[in-house]
Formats: C-alpha cells, structure tokens, sequence
C-alpha cells in the first residue's frame, strides 16, 4: 500500500506533533512515527453513559497520512510548489522508496471534477490556507499531452512565473488565534470564571483542539446547530475533562474574523488574468466563505477525489503533473574565463512525472558537455545558479564541491554533470568521469562571499549593457512598434500644419492627440519604459529604423513650441498646458534617442525655466519636467546642468528632483573615471542632514524612496576615493545617525524589492556587509 502525507499542512503537523509529543520537524516525525498507529481521542459522544463501562469492542486505531491503493512508492510526500528540482536531488527530504507531489497538483486531482465543472480558461492559482507558508504562489496550467490516448487534462505547474503574497499572511498565526478563541468560547464564563484569564489553561485548551483536529472533528456535523465535545481543561496542574456543547455558528464566526478576506480579495483584482482557487479545511463553512470571495473559486472539503485518481492513474499509467524545468548553471573557468554550464537543453522545456529526462550540462560558447580538471586537481567548486539568480540554501549561495576520489594526480579528468529526472522518484544530480575511471562524490558547500561597502563602477556598466540588451529584445517582440514609428510621423504631419496654418486651438488639440497616441506605445505597465537604457549605438534593425524615423520627423520643433509658451510670459489656457504636458512625456521616455530631438534648449537657463513653470502653478508640470531632464541626460554636460540645481531642490518633498538625481547615476553617469563634476560628498551629506530634520514617519513616502536610493548610488564614488565614507569620517558617522534614525521605517521600492527595504540596504553597505547578489536588486531601482 502506498500512504499519502501532506508535508505542507501546518493543521496536520500540529496534531500529529501533539499526537506522539514531538518537537521536531513535520518530516524527522515522519521518519519516527510513520508506522506507528494510534487512538482517536473520545471527542464526540451524543449519547454520554452516567458511569464508566469497558467497551467490548477493539479499539479503532489510527495511522498517520491517508492509505491509497498499491502504488510502487511506499510513501507519497505532498511537497510545497515552490521547492525546486535542485534542491529535491541535493537534499535528502526522500528516500529511494519515496515518492512526491506537488501540493497543488494534488488539490487539482483531489478537486478534479469540482474544478472542471466550472470551465475555467485562465492559468489556476491555490491558495491553501492549511499550509506552513503561502508568500509565493506558482501558476497551474491544465493541458491536454498529445502521448495520452485517453481525454484528460494534467496540471503543469510553472515555478518561473510566480506570484508574490507576502502581506503578513500567516496561516499558522490566523490558525493558533482560531483555536485560542475557540477555546475561551469552550471556557465559558459562567462555568468557569476563574479559568478564561488563565493563560496557560487557555494555552492548554488550544493545543488540546490541535491535537484533536477540531476542523476534521466537526465536519460531519457542519450542517448541525452544535456539537458535543469532550474537551481537556488544564488547571493548578492537574486535567480535567468536561462534556461541552459547542455552536457551529460561533466557530463559523470566528473563522471569518480571522480570515483577512480583503488581502484575498485584493490579490484577485490585482491578478484577474489567474483564477484563484481556495483550498482549506475552514471551507466547511463554505456558505460563508464563498460569498466573501466573489472571484475565488473555493473547494469543498467533502469532495475528496485523489483515491480515487490514484487508482486510475496506476491503471492507466498517466502523470500526476508536469512542471516547467529550472534553469541550472554552474560556473566554470576556462582560459581564465568564466563560462556557464548549461543544464536546460530547451527554453521552457517541460518534464511529465514517470517521463525519464536526462539533461546533460553543455557550454554553448564552445559547444561542450563536458568540463576539463586540470591536471593535479581532485576537486572543483562551482558557483550555481538556479533561473539566473545565485541557489542559496538559508539565503547563503552554494557552490557544487567536485571531489575525486583516489587520484592520480597525472592526467587531466573530464567530467560530465548530468540531471536525472526519474519516474515515480526524485531528481538526481550526478557527475561522472567520462573515461569511467575514478569514483566522483558531490556536495553543496556554501560560498565564501565577497562583502562590498558600494556598488562597484563595473557592475553597473555591465548593468546597462545587459539590460540594453534585453531590452532590444523585448522591443523586437512588441506587435505594436510599427504603429509607434506611424505615430511619430503623424506628429510630423501635425508639426507640419501648425508651421502651416499657425498656432490654433484645434492644431494644438490634434497635435496633443498624436503626441499621447505615440507616448502610449512606450509608456508600458511593465517596467522599465521600453526604450530605457537601449544603446542607440547598436546595429539591431529596430533602433535603425526608429533613429531614421526620429531623424526625418524633425521632433526638435515640438521642443521650440514648448520654449516658446513657456518663455512667451502669456497665460497658458489648458489645451496649451496639456501640449506642454505629453510633450515633455515623450521626450523624456525616449532616453537615448532624445539626441535626435536636440533637448539643448530643455537644459537652457533651467532656474528660468523652473520659474516660468511654477508661475503656472502646476506641480505635476514641475515634476514632468524634473523627470524629463532626467531621463534625457545623455551626456555630461547635461548632466552638469541637472545636478546644478541640487541646492534649490533636493529638499521638495513633494518634488521629483531626487527621483533624477538617483536615475541619473544608473542610467547614464560615468564611474569609470575618477574625475567628477559632481560634488557628491557634499550632497550625500546634505541629504543625510537633512533626513535628520524631522520624525522618519513625516516625510513624504516617495522622497524617502528617493533620498535613500540616490544615497545607494552616491556610494559608488567610494571607489575613486577611499576617504569618501569610510570607517570613521563625517559622513560615516552622519550616515550611522539616518539608519537609527530610520530604524524602525521600513522603505520598500517594489522595482528593487518587494520584501526588503531600502534603508537596510543602505544600512548593509554602510557596515559593509553587502553582497554582489544585492546588487541585482538595487540596480534595478
């Protein structure tokens, strides 16, 4: 017989840890207990004899888990989503006799024909309540594989695209405070009074509804008024037992008190292209809950339908799931050179359980699957990546330990890293020698990591080219780019009937019109814009045409229609104060590709400039304006002008000036060279002092973001001049005083980190202690 656990369900590790008095992990209980069986607590007793009596009958035991039909596995471990093939062949979470699912390909199969009556078309999203943790939620797609005869439809699962919920949704919190309450409702005042202030008798009562699984206790009863129970009272160190009646109707009340509804439904609105499904043992009150979550489909508890699929699949030998492959690299050098193995052999490749794939790694730069140990080398370590991000166990990064058993110490070895996905197992990641000769042991070490106190000038200039990069890619793929380069010879076109027919209200409302049309196709919901930090200077046939197309549309007229309303010193109506608006959108999403516009007149006379705009009294203006500049300074001597207006506006609040100054350093400054215009010791610290001004919660939110960002980027000037920051000097010193000062802020910047906040980056670079794998964060800013 094969016996199913769920290793994600919080509920049930609690009552089988209290069951057995356990303290360890839900797997090393497990491992004990496994085999052992136990007996159900006398729970529910409608029909309560006067006097003890002994119960002819054997006892009924339990066991741990839910026992399928024969299977070849002896154990089925439902496994969290989000645990990785890597770390399942690393880690020794299962044994040879094991097998696994994932915990939502599980709810699919146990939910099979509740989910498919709805007809759902969108990617499925679960959300289990039961479980340890649910920050990271992975899509589900249901398919029909062309290799089964038969109609049915296998959930794969894709751990690339992922959906964070990290809002302080706790289901082990939300579940420890329903059983608390339940238990000061089950100690009822009017008997016993002296009880409900008791902690520990409270504590205790708890732990007792743990143990008994309350949930799966009163679900045959759910459609009853009450309950009886037995329930286990703690007092002056002695237990008591006492027969309860207890409402249904009052635990439906305070499931739904402790459910944060509003976060789920929050999630919903912001996803609506993912269907959310709700898995929980709290659904017994599905009337409840159901109506609560209008876009949520949620499961009946009642419908349990996965015996009844094991069967079948062991008849008819079909997966249970399939799942989108990682991208696993490890690092070698060659030729002093850093060169990546690959292990995926596709993009997007897709395994099915009980399907052997084996992916033999390779180095596309040199078409090679194998890698060379130097002569005299037994071992090797390899830096590993996992989905282009460094594989951390406990957030420290892992290298591959290589380690040759009995060698020679003559001859050069080559080796060949292979990943094994097995039917019916686990993953497995293998080196073997090639020759066949030497035995190889494996092992995952943790990296000794450099620690930075500044984000090194080179890792930003090979930020930019990456990300250009990318992002000449991402623009090959947008359907809607031809439509762009039109837009932008319509503007032509409007350009050409104002030159014509003079400055009119009508011209101006066209011209508007073509301007947003055109800043439409560029001004994307998924950041960053889609021109930011392309290189104007590459070959690639999309910024080709789209310099030719800037070049012929004379687009530096829209730049003297602007100067001229602004310097005219005339009141500007609304269709002018919109044209000067959109204008300046336009300009500045174009980044780069703004020197075919000539901007020189933008950057003229800017403290004129800025007056002539606040004299409309419109600060959305001020601020278009300030990011305009920004976005379009290309070159130093733009650059110059912008951050020479850093003492008149670091210190708006409401203001977007830091906003530039910070982008500015990412996008276009030169680190390069220890020659600066920039008088940047004395802006950090005019930003320090002045995030000391007042209390941390009364500052503008977005200025806070903003200072704290610029101040990241203003540390890079520490590789030029070891004296700027150090150990020690003013600015050390000023800096140390801002991160007490912010202690207990918590300043998030979604583009960096939706967990972590800027002012503990900051912190870490200050102290030193940063990482080169916080640098992929803060260069996102």
């Amino acid at each position: 017989m094969t016996r199913l656990f769920n290793l994600e369900s919080y509920i049930d590790w609690c009552q089988y840890a209290r069951v057995f008095e356990h303290s360890g992990t839900y797997k090393s209980l497990l491992d004990k207990y496994a085999e052992h069986r136990y007996l159900a607590a006398p729970i529910i007793n409608p029909h309560c004899s006067s006097q003890l009596a002994i119960n002819p009958s054997t006892p009924d035991y339990l066991s741990m888990g839910t026992e399928l039909s024969q299977g070849e596995k002896q154990r089925l471990f439902i496994i969290g989503d989000t645990l990785d093939l890597m770390t399942l062949s690393t880690s020794d979470l299962l044994k040879p006799r094991d097998g696994y699912l994932y915990s939502s390909a599980y709810h699919y199969w146990n939910h099979y024909t509740e989910i498919h009556q709805q007809r759902i078309t969108k990617p499925l999203v679960f959300i289990d309540l039961d479980n340890f943790d649910i920050s990271t939620l992975i899509l589900i797609n249901p398919i029909q594989p062309e290799n089964i005869p038969y109609r049915i439809r296998i959930p794969v699962l894709n751990p690339k695209k992922r959906i964070s919920f990290n809002n302080g949704y706790n289901c082990r919190e939300i579940y420890n405070r329903i059983c608390n309450e339940i238990s000061r409702i089950l100690l009822d005042p009017d008997q016993f009074p002296e009880l409900l202030s008791n902690t520990e008798t409270v504590n205790h009562l708890s732990d007792y509804l743990k143990k008994i699984n309350i949930f799966k206790i009163i679900q045959p009863y759910v459609n009853h008024k009450s309950v009886d129970l037995i329930i286990e009272i703690y007092h002056h160190s002695q237990i008591f037992y006492k027969k309860i009646t207890l409402s249904l109707s009052d635990i439906a009340s305070i499931v739904c008190q402790q459910i944060n509804f509003e976060e789920l439904n929050h999630l919903a609105n912001q996803n609506p292209e993912y269907q959310f499904i709700l898995a929980s043992q709290y659904n017994i009150f599905f009337s409840e809950i159901n109506t609560r979550l209008p876009n949520f489909l949620c499961l009946q508890p009642s419908c349990q339908e996965f015996a009844r699929i094991w069967t079948q699949k062991n008849n008819l030998n079909f997966p249970l799931f399939a799942i989108y492959l990682d991208e696993i690299e490890f690092a070698v050098a060659i030729d002093n050179q850093q060169e990546w193995i690959k292990l995926s052999n596709e993009k997007d490749a897709i395994s099915y359980e009980g399907k052997l794939t084996t992916l033999i790694g390779s180095i596309p730069s040199r078409n090679q699957d194998f890698v060379r140990i130097p002569r005299g080398r037994s071992s090797a370590s390899l830096p590993i990546k996992l989905n282009g991000r460094d594989y951390c166990i406990n957030d420290v990064p892992q290298n591959y330990q290589i380690q040759i058993e009995n060698y020679q110490e003559t001859e050069e070895i080559r080796v060949q890293i292979q990943f094994n996905l097995q039917p019916g197992s686990f993953p497995e990641l293998q080196v073997r020698d090639l020759e066949g000769r030497y035995r190889i042991n494996t092992s995952l070490i943790n990296r000794q990591e450099k620690y930075y106190s500044y984000i090194p000038p080179e890792e930003i200039t090979k930020n930019r080219h990456n990300r250009s990069l990318s992002q000449i890619e991402r623009l090959k793929n947008r359907t809607d780019f031809p439509d762009f380069l039109d837009d932008l010879n319509s503007i032509d076109l409007e350009l050409n009937r104002i030159i014509s027919n003079g400055y009119t209200e009508n011209n101006y409302k066209s011209l508007t019109a073509s301007i947003e049309r055109a800043y439409g196709k560029i001004n994307v919901n998924v950041k960053p814009d889609l021109l930011t930090f392309i290189n104007v200077s590459s070959s690639d046939i999309n910024v080709t045409k789209l310099t030719v197309q800037l070049q012929n549309a004379k687009l530096s007229r829209i730049v003297d229609i602007v100067d001229n309303r602004l310097n005219s010193n005339l009141p500007l109506n609304k269709t002018q104060k919109d044209l000067i608006n959109e204008s300046y959108l336009l300009i500045g999403k174009l980044y780069q590709f703004s020197q075919y516009i000539s901007p020189d007149k933008l950057f003229s006379k800017l403290e004129l400039q800025l007056k002539n705009i606040d004299r409309i009294r419109n600060r959305k203006l001020h601020n278009e304006y300030l990011q305009c500049l920004a976005r379009i300074a290309i070159n130093e001597r733009f650059q110059q002008q912008y951050f020479s207006l850093f003492d008149s506006q670091y210190n708006l609040e409401k203001i977007q000036y830091l906003w530039g100054y910070g982008r500015i350093l990412l996008w276009y400054y030169n680190f390069n060279t220890s020659a600066s215009f920039l008088e940047y010791q004395e802006h950090f610290t005019r930003i320090l002092n002045y995030l000391l001004k007042k209390s941390h919660e009364k500052f503008n939110y977005q200025y806070k973001q903003n200072a704290f960002l610029s101040l990241i980027y203003l540390l890079t000037f520490c590789a030029h001049n070891s004296s700027f920051c150090r150990q020690g000097s003013d600015e050390f010193i000023l800096a140390q005083k801002v991160i007490q000062h912010f202690h207990n802020d918590k300043i998030i910047l979604n583009t960096v980190s939706e967990e972590k906040p800027l002012n503990q980056y900051f912190e870490e670079l200050i102290a030193g202690r940063s990482t080169a794998n916080e640098f992929t964060d803060l260069l996102q800013g």
